[in-house]
């Protein structure tokens, strides 16, 4: 009887004292994170006027196949306009934001998620430069989508997507700079004490040092970029050198190195990141030609979460479709196109300037 005390006794002060252990371990979890960045080129314009004489349409039938071989936790998608209605229905994903309209009345940004979205915001730039020429970047409401994912009971992150100004003319960067300067007081309003990723397509390379990327995004709001710590040792400001060692890996730099796609992250609200695993993919058809003229940013993190730190007041909300709305902005970004459109002809006409 005393040996069965004994071990009883033995057991509970084990249970006793493993407890506060587990505990401790079980207010910590820790996991990862895929992400796909990429801009799917869905302009609806014909096969002769696109760049290797690519037809959009067929080549946005094959983009999700190519998309959900990839087992991503998170897409995010610019110039998703007029066949998002495709992605919509193949793209093997529960949560999809609504669509905000083909051209000329969408941003093309989308989110395709594994995890549950809410707190649907869609801004457009306040700044943008080009009508008839320098990419037209004014003809749509180019801007930036923001939305709250939960990556684990009651943890949200918050997640943005971004199509900046395209083109490297000297009003192109400083709208473009502008662009980024409204993106990030954003942030720094609504996701203040949160953990924030942001992708998309910034048209600015940290070569590019007119684009202010490491000034605004690393130095002034304290977020890091996936492909400098991962491709790059963590060194942000590229030297000629540099430069001379990438191209001579790579030969050229659009969607292989320092490219327009860009992941940056930041830890906040109990939710720190690493970045783990970073790639360019340029996705091909059957014949080896590519479905778009941007390559995917595929990006892997690990996400820690200290369930201790999270502190959230936020209460958050479903997306949900509003027609007065819809039809608002379609009706207001339909005349503004067209207004942009006839107070630039006089200047192609009397300047015989190439449209776009």
């Amino acid at each position: 009887m005393k040996r069965i005390l004994a071990i009883l006794i033995c057991a509970a002060i084990c249970a006793a004292t493993a407890f506060p252990a587990f505990a401790a371990d079980s207010a910590v979890q820790e996991d990862t994170l895929k992400i796909i960045n990429y801009n799917v080129d869905g302009l609806p314009i014909p096969a002769w006027a696109t760049t290797e004489n690519r037809d959009p349409l067929a080549c946005s039938k094959q983009i999700p196949a190519k998309l959900n071989a990839c087992d991503a936790d998170i897409i995010a998608v610019q110039e998703d306009f007029n066949f998002h209605y495709i992605h919509k229905k193949q793209i093997d994903m529960p949560y999809k934001t609504l669509h905000s309209g083909g051209i000329p009345f969408g941003d093309g940004l989308n989110f395709f998620s594994k995890f549950p979205i809410r707190n649907v915001a869609r801004e457009p730039w306040d700044q943008a430069y080009g009508v008839l020429h320098s990419s037209g970047d004014e003809l749509t409401p180019k801007g930036f989508l923001c939305a709250s994912m939960e990556i684990a009971e009651g943890v949200y992150i918050d997640v943005y997507d971004l199509h900046a100004d395209a083109d490297d003319g000297e009003h192109d960067i400083a709208a473009r700079v502008d662009e980024f300067q409204q993106l990030l007081r954003f942030v720094d309003a609504y996701s203040k004490d949160h953990a924030v990723i942001i992708v998309g397509d910034t048209n600015a390379r940290f070569l590019q040092t007119a684009s202010k990327l490491k000034e605004l995004f690393i130095d002034g709001a304290g977020f890091k970029d996936a492909w400098i710590e991962l491709e790059n040792e963590g060194r942000y400001t590229l030297t000629p050198e540099d430069e001379a060692r990438f191209n001579a890996k790579y030969s050229s730099w659009w969607g292989v190195w320092d490219s327009a796609e860009k992941l940056f992250y930041r830890d906040g609200g109990g939710v720190s990141f690493e970045a783990q695993s970073h790639e360019y993919i340029w996705f091909k058809d059957d014949t080896g030609n590519d479905l778009a003229d941007h390559a995917a940013q595929i990006v892997q993190l690990r996400y820690t979460i200290d369930r201790s730190a999270v502190q959230d007041s936020r209460s958050y909300q479903k997306e949900f479709f509003n027609p007065l709305r819809w039809v608002y902005l379609h009706v207001k970004y339909f005349f503004k196109s067209l207004f942009l459109i006839l107070g630039d002809l006089p200047r192609v006409i009397s300047d015989k300037t190439k449209i776009f």
